[in-house]
């Protein structure tokens, strides 16, 4: 898991109040919060800004876990706990009618939704539904993994933080609690207290067995046992540029077994999925008619969604963050992502009018947000974005897009912006 940082961010309070914890210590912090309520606090841009620069210095890295990874599972804790006060003010993100868009049939509150990676194991589905339009829990895998290999005490890492450029890298290799952990999450998920957020699951295929029929059996198996849980549809992703075995599953090919595999076991269902965003600008001709090719063989035979991913690949020897790296690549996602992502939105939407397009990859504003849906986007994501700058992201992104849209409903804009490609 990628570091994830703190709970909720916002801009309902002034900057004028911020002085007056811009010298506070850590010992200070820790009196602080038994004092005022941290959801709240939280709203506060200044404060948490503050508060994530606490966690980190707080916890360090394990012999197992990066710092990152273990202030992500730190934040984790204080989110489940904070549940009841995300119901609470629920109302906060909720973005009014303008903003509903269909989906396959199915009406989301929202636009905005959480990437796959921010929730691996399907542990905070509650708290999220009250904030989000929709989830997207994942990569589930079928058997538990630990990811590639790490001891940050002796120096090796498999992530980093760029603060600098807002930026995650990172090379886990798919680490999870495999299946069965996943789908009790989902259960309690489904028959307890939660928001009007559906689930998009994103799953992986990946296993210790690197062959065709065997990722087909372990995809197989994760929806068949998922599919009562999820409302909304499913995201297959072979795109992790730290897992050798996806580059063989990358082809036209396999990208028909998969969704023919979808077709048959989840029909009802929205089939959507992930391809990796242009590694360079511009892309090059073999690159784009590369990327083309698997959108067009998932389209055709019946998938309905792409969602453009939230990695680039990098070379880890060549950036001095991730020279500790013992993967040779790894994903780089966050800001500095944005503009190959766009692209990639706008060439997948030009080609495939009628396909759903989820933009995922380093937006940071409302602004970013509105240039996703002027190139094709039909939902778009967040994740690294929310490590830099809290929760409230999501109610500046909706804020923008309402004032973008001006008397215009986002469904009306996506149908009257699409009609001109039919």
């Amino acid at each position: 898991m990628r570091g994830f940082g703190i709970t909720c961010g916002s801009s309902s309070k002034t900057a004028s109040t911020s002085h007056i914890f811009q010298g506070l210590t850590t010992q200070g912090w820790l009196v602080y919060r038994v004092f005022v309520d941290t959801f709240k606090a939280s709203l506060d841009p200044s404060l948490y800004r503050l508060y994530r620069k606490y966690l980190y210095s707080r916890y360090k890295a394990t012999e197992e876990l990066s710092q990152g990874e273990v202030v992500h599972e730190e934040a984790k804790k204080r989110l489940l706990k904070m549940a009841d006060k995300f119901r609470q003010n629920a109302s906060y993100f909720d973005p009014g009618e303008q903003l509903a868009i269909r989906v396959n049939g199915v009406e989301l509150k929202s636009p905005v939704g959480v990437a796959a990676g921010f929730d691996k194991n399907c542990d905070l589905l509650e708290p999220m539904s009250y904030v989000f339009g929709y989830l997207n829990p994942g990569s589930v895998l079928l058997a538990p993994r630990k990811g590639n290999p790490q001891n940050p005490k002796k120096g090796t890492v498999r992530l980093a933080m760029d603060e600098e450029r807002e930026a995650i890298i990172n090379a886990q290799g798919y680490p999870h609690k495999g299946l069965e952990y996943s789908v009790n999450n989902l259960k309690k998920f489904a028959s307890g207290q939660r928001g009007p957020a559906r689930i998009l699951l994103n799953f992986s295929g990946i296993t210790d067995v690197y062959s065709e029929d065997a990722v087909l059996d372990a995809c197989k198996e994760i929806i068949v046992q998922t599919s009562p849980y999820v409302d909304l549809g499913f995201e297959e992703n072979r795109t992790s540029p730290n897992t050798d075995f996806n580059k063989i599953l990358q082809t036209p090919e396999f990208t028909k077994k998969i969704i023919d595999l979808m077709n048959t076991h989840i029909p009802g269902k929205l089939k959507a999925s992930k391809i990796a965003p242009y590694g360079s600008l511009p892309p090059s001709e073999d690159e784009k008619q590369t990327r083309m090719e698997l959108v067009k063989a998932f389209y055709e035979n019946g998938g309905q969604a792409v969602v453009i991913g939230n990695t680039r690949p990098i070379d880890t020897k060549e950036n001095p963050l991730t020279r500790n790296f013992s993967r040779p690549v790894a994903g780089e996602s966050g800001r500095p992502l944005f503009p190959y992502m766009l692209k990639m939105v706008e060439d997948v939407h030009k080609a495939f009018p009628d396909l759903t397009i989820v933009a995922c990859g380093g937006i940071s504003s409302g602004q970013d947000a509105w240039q996703a849906y002027e190139k094709g986007a039909t939902l778009v994501q967040l994740y690294t974005a929310l490590t830099f700058h809290g929760f409230g992201l999501v109610r500046e992104i909706q804020d923008t897009l309402k004032r973008m849209l001006g008397n215009e409903t986002l469904e009306g804009y996506v149908d009257r912006r699409d009609s001109k490609f039919r």
